[in-house]
């Protein structure tokens, strides 16, 4: 059993429902395993272990005859090719929410890529921050110090935005780590994502790690991979933020009851409860949650069009949370209201692009790049002339961002920076407008 051991490496330790458990045994058969087979690709089997429930991968060739024949009928029974690589969207992906299935493909990507003003270096861009991404994990799923929760979630939504899932050949083994590290992070809490619970900053770790386990599941529920504890982690963290709305329709610190609407918390609520839309779980309250939320928002606007912090007084100028404002709108079909149609206009009017100056606010920009694309015509064209080309520029050679000259927003942290200008560079195909 040790000499098979050694060849083991551990996933993720959830419960789940009993299922077929067969013995494994290694290429000569003095080995033996009892456990389930769970998923398989590139060579190599995940299953899981009677004794413990512990998911292990193995490699194929350490397997018997018997072994690979097992995993072989499985394979045929079972969904084809994983995420980045597969070749039937009408097939595979076909019910993955439209608005996130062009990311899936390569060619896809690449046609989004190129009609939307990106160019062939956004998408090497990409793969080699993906690559350092892989390169840095930790051995329990998670990256970072400080807030792991917040840059866990951020990793695997940049993974996610290039249709990487737990089938995907490349990063499959990188992905399922992240989620488990999340789904455990929530089971230890009861549902609640964040590293430390007494902190003020909790909320953002929450919802940037539910919008992240929600897109998960997304994907793994449509592909046929079963993740333990996901579903239920993702049900009570979009319930969370649901129930944690304050009386004037927003959210803040620590989801108090406090009637103070912070445009920077709501921003990440309302993503990660469009993502639990994208679901298809049932929430309670989500349709009354989300009317009152973009009523809060359009209370934080400027007459000038800029959306303030806790109310409408614009902070600089003006762009960052008004970025994020407008993408709330978009996100959930309310583009044509006048909130976001104004917002996009102070973007448009004021934003500025030097990783070198104090106008790199990245979180700003992570905002901008999708608003804008959504909003489309001159304004995305003018938007992506000021930030493609710099960003691209500024990439290290191994695959990470150095920190802008504005470390403001937490950009003090390469991890944090190179997850935010990945995603940016993945707004050419991460979503349909």
């Amino acid at each position: 059993m040790k000499a098979l051991l050694v060849i083991l490496l551990p996933l993720l330790v959830v419960p789940l429902v009993q299922a077929e458990m067969r013995e494994w045994k290694t290429a000569d058969e003095s080995k033996t395993l009892v456990a389930e087979y769970v998923s398989s690709r590139a060579g190599k089997v995940t299953i899981r272990r009677k004794l413990d429930r512990r998911l292990f991968t193995l490699s194929l060739d350490k397997l018997s005859e018997q072994d690979r024949e097992y995993v072989k009928q499985r394979e045929e029974e079972g969904p084809g090719d994983g995420s980045g690589e597969a070749k039937d969207a009408e097939g595979e992906f076909a019910n993955i929410p439209a608005a996130m299935r062009k990311r899936c493909l390569p060619e896809d990507r690449m046609q989004r890529l190129k009609e939307n003003g990106g160019i062939e270096g956004c998408e090497r861009a990409v793969v080699r921050a993906l690559n350092w991404l892989q390169r840095t994990q930790a051995r329990d799923g998670s990256w970072g110090g400080g807030y792991k929760v917040a840059y866990t979630g951020l990793a695997l939504l940049a993974y996610l935005g290039h249709c990487e899932t737990p089938q995907s050949a490349r990063y499959g083994e990188t992905v399922t780590k992240a989620i488990a590290y999340l789904v455990n992070k929530s089971a230890q809490n009861k549902g609640r994502l964040g590293g430390d619970l007494q902190s003020n900053q909790w909320v953002y770790e929450h919802a940037i790690a539910t919008y992240a386990i929600a897109e998960a599941y997304t994907f793994c529920s449509q592909l046929g991979t079963n993740v333990p504890g996901l579903q239920e982690a993702v049900q009570l963290g979009g319930q969370a933020i649901i129930d944690g709305q304050n009386a004037a329709g927003g959210w803040t610190y620590r989801f108090s009851s406090e009637r103070r609407n912070d445009s920077s918390v709501m921003s990440w609520c309302f993503q990660a409860l469009k993502a639990c839309k994208h679901t298809g779980i049932e929430f309670r309250n989500m349709a009354e949650c989300v009317r009152d939320g973009l009523n809060a928002f359009a209370g934080n606007q400027h007459p000038s069009g800029a959306i303030g912090y806790t109310g409408p007084q614009p902070r600089g100028d003006g762009t960052t949370l008004s970025a994020a404002g407008a993408l709330c709108f978009q996100l959930w079909g309310r583009e044509a209201h006048s909130v976001p149609r104004k917002a996009c206009a102070v973007i448009n009017r004021n934003i500025k692009f030097n990783w070198k100056g104090k106008d790199t606010d990245l979180y700003g920009h992570y905002y901008a790049s999708q608003a804008m694309i959504n909003y489309g015509g001159k304004f995305w064209q003018e938007y992506n002339e000021l930030f493609r080309n710099p960003i691209l520029k500024a990439q290290n050679g191994d695959g990470s961002w150095p920190l802008p000259a504005n470390t403001g927003h937490g950009m003090g942290n390469v991890h944090y920076v190179t997850c935010l200008a990945t995603l940016m560079l993945e707004v050419y195909y991460r979503f349909v407008p």
